[in-house]
């Protein structure tokens, strides 16, 4: 265990079974506050932790995980660890189910195919995903111990979830789409050609970009008003839920 990687300020934490496990703390507020260290993480999936991370993982603190895979993800990579307790807010990934359907139909998929697939993907969160996305931030909101949330890959649906409570906690949206984008230098998997996607497609499909996260701000700003009001009236968070928030994760 690198013990160098559990100190306060450490943005992304090592393990040798996991990518992408990141600390979501010491990000500024817009009047003045600081989001806290050690409290709030998210990663990828969490099945291939190795005895060592587990002793990581308990050494920091962590002892709930929020699971934001689908059905067949979770059955694909399950996992049960003694001292985690399991919450699932399962989305479906969309964009594997119009990957698939294009590679049936054509044989492959375009890069601009793909593109559009992760932005409709992105729609689909907000539009068809709200019981699932309320249901993470209520059990974040209601936790008492440091917690981590995840997906597969730790990097859209987690991205999205991690992007509604950096903005309910009041995080400058500048520094929102900069967490969102350091998947790119901390996800870790192979981009090879493969199933009819080209390398081109699978660093689409696997990677990050900011256009996606900010066509969604965008849809919620004019759907809504602003992020916040999505939140109070998209997803039914009570203001007493977002002060909870507020008062455990902000000092």
């Amino acid at each position: 265990m690198d013990t160098e990687q559990n100190v306060q300020g450490q943005r992304a934490v090592a393990f040798e079974g996991v990518t992408n496990f990141r600390d979501l703390g010491g990000y500024q507020t817009v009047d003045g506050a600081s989001v806290r260290w050690q409290t709030l993480y998210r990663s990828a999936h969490l099945a291939d932790l190795t005895p060592s991370d587990q002793v990581q993982l308990q050494a920091l603190q962590v002892n709930q995980s929020i699971d934001l895979r689908g059905q067949f993800e979770r059955t694909k990579k399950p996992y049960n660890y003694q001292f985690l307790q399991h919450t699932v807010c399962g989305i479906e990934p969309e964009v594997a189910r119009l990957v698939d359907g294009m590679v049936q139909q054509n044989g492959h998929v375009t890069p601009e195919q793909a593109s559009q697939y992760m932005q409709s993907m992105y729609h689909d969160f907000h539009q068809n995903n709200q019981a699932h996305f309320s249901q993470c931030l209520r059990t974040i909101c209601a936790a008492e111990e440091p917690l981590v949330v995840h997906c597969t890959a730790g990097k859209d649906r987690t991205g999205f979830a991690s992007a509604l409570v950096l903005s309910i906690l009041g995080v400058h949206r500048d520094d929102i789409l900069a967490d969102y984008m350091l998947t790119e230098q901390y996800y870790h998997r192979s981009f090879k050609a493969e199933y009819g996607m080209s390398e081109a497609v699978m660093r689409i499909l696997w990677g990050v970009s900011a256009q996606y996260l900010e066509q969604s701000f965008s849809e919620l700003d004019a759907q809504y008003g602003s992020v916040l009001k999505y939140v109070s009236k998209g997803l039914n968070i009570k203001d007493t839920e977002v002060e909870q928030l507020r008062d455990r994760l902000l000092v």
